[in-house]
C-alpha cells in the first residue's frame, strides 16, 4: 500500500485514494534535526487515544497498571516523532526505534506477524526472529541485531535534516495501519505490558520478600520505559520501598528533572484505586487481590 503524500505548509498529509486524507505529522525542528511530529496544540491527528477500560477484558489489571504512563506520553495510539535523536519513534508509548531489543523493535517485530503486514510493509519479514528487509533477486537485508538497529532507523528516515519521502510513508502506514485495525493497537497495548512485566520482575528480583503494590509497581515500570533513574536504579528503589512512604519516594526518583510528567503519574495513579488494592505474587508472576 501506497500513500500519496500532500504537503500544506508545514503539516504533512495522506491519502490512500479512496479516503479523506489523513494527518501524520507536522515539519518540527529540534537540535539540528528536521522531522515529522505531533505533539504540538492542536494537533489534527485522528483522537484515538488510549482507554484502559477498553483492555481491561483482556489484559486484566495490567491495562490500567500501564494508563498512567501512557498519559505521560500524551496518550495517542497515533503519536509520531521522527525529529530527534531516536530517529523514529510511534505509538502509546513513543517506541523509540534506536534502542536494540527495545519497545519499538519488539513491537515491529509483533505486527510483522500480523495479517495485514504484507498489504503495509510488503517488502519487510521476520528472519531469525529479526526485522529484515527482501531485496531484489531475494536478497535479504537484516535491519536489527542484538546491538543495532542503524539499519533500521536508515529505512525509516534516512536522514536527520529533511523530511524523506520513506520517511513520510513509514508514517502513513504505521498511522493507516493503527486507525484502521484494532490489533495494531492491541500489538501497541501488549507490547507496553510486556516492557512492564519485565521492569516488575527484575524489581522484585531486586526487592525479595517485598510484596510489591499496583502502585508501586505503575511508577517502577515507568521509571524503567522513561529511563529517568539514571544509575543505581535498583539500590534507589530498594531505598524507596524500605521508607515508611514508599509510593512518595519512588515518584521522587529523577523526579526534579521531570516535575510535570511526575505531577501526571502521581494524579494518575490516585485516581486508579485498584492498582493499590493488588500486591505482585512472584510465584504467579502477576497480581492479586491484596490479602
Amino acid at each position: 500500500m501506497d500513500f500519496a503524500i500532500e504537503r500544506r505548509g508545514t503539516d504533512y498529509w495522506a491519502s490512500d485514494g479512496r479516503e479523506a486524507p489523513f494527518f501524520i505529522g507536522r515539519r518540527l525542528r529540534y537540535q539540528g534535526r528536521v522531522g515529522l511530529g505531533t505533539a504540538f496544540p492542536g494537533c489534527p491527528s485522528p483522537p484515538i487515544r488510549y482507554d484502559a477500560a477498553a483492555y481491561r477484558t483482556r489484559f486484566g489489571l495490567w491495562a490500567e497498571l500501564i494508563a498512567p504512563t501512557i498519559a505521560c506520553e500524551g496518550g495517542s495510539f497515533t503519536a509520531l516523532n521522527s525529529y530527534d535523536r531516536a530517529g523514529f519513534s510511534f505509538g502509546i508509548g513513543q517506541f523509540a526505534a534506536h534502542v536494540p531489543e527495545g519497545d519499538f523493535v519488539c513491537f515491529l517485530r509483533a505486527m510483522l506477524g500480523l495479517p495485514e503486514a504484507r498489504l503495509y510493509f510488503p517488502t519487510l519479514i521476520l528472519h531469525d526472529g529479526r526485522v529484515a528487509e527482501v531485496r531484489p533477486k531475494a536478497a535479504i537485508l537484516p535491519l536489527e541485531a542484538a546491538g543495532s538497529t542503524r539499519a533500521l532507523r536508515a529505512w525509516l528516515n534516512p536522514g536527520p535534516t529533511d523530511i524523506e519521502p520513506v520517511e513520510a510513508q513509514a508514517a502513513a502506514r504505521l498511522i493507516h495501519w493503527t486507525l484502521h485495525q484494532a490489533n495494531a493497537r492491541a500489538a501497541q497495548v501488549a507490547q507496553m505490558i510486556a516492557g512492564f512485566r519485565r521492569a516488575i520482575t527484575a524489581a522484585a528480583r531486586h526487592v525479595p520478600g517485598r510484596m510489591l503494590t499496583g502502585a508501586e509497581a505503575s511508577v517502577i515500570g515507568d521509571l524503567v520505559h522513561h529511563g529517568r533513574a539514571g544509575g543505581f536504579l535498583w539500590q534507589r528503589v530498594a531505598a524507596a520501598l524500605g521508607d515508611a512512604e514508599p509510593l512518595a519516594r519512588l515518584l521522587e526518583i529523577g523526579g526534579a528533572r521531570w516535575v510535570s510528567r511526575v505531577d501526571v503519574l502521581r494524579a494518575e495513579i490516585v485516581a486508579r484505586t485498584r492498582l493499590g488494592r493488588h500486591v505482585w505474587d512472584p510465584e504467579r508472576k502477576d497480581f492479586v487481590l491484596a490479602s
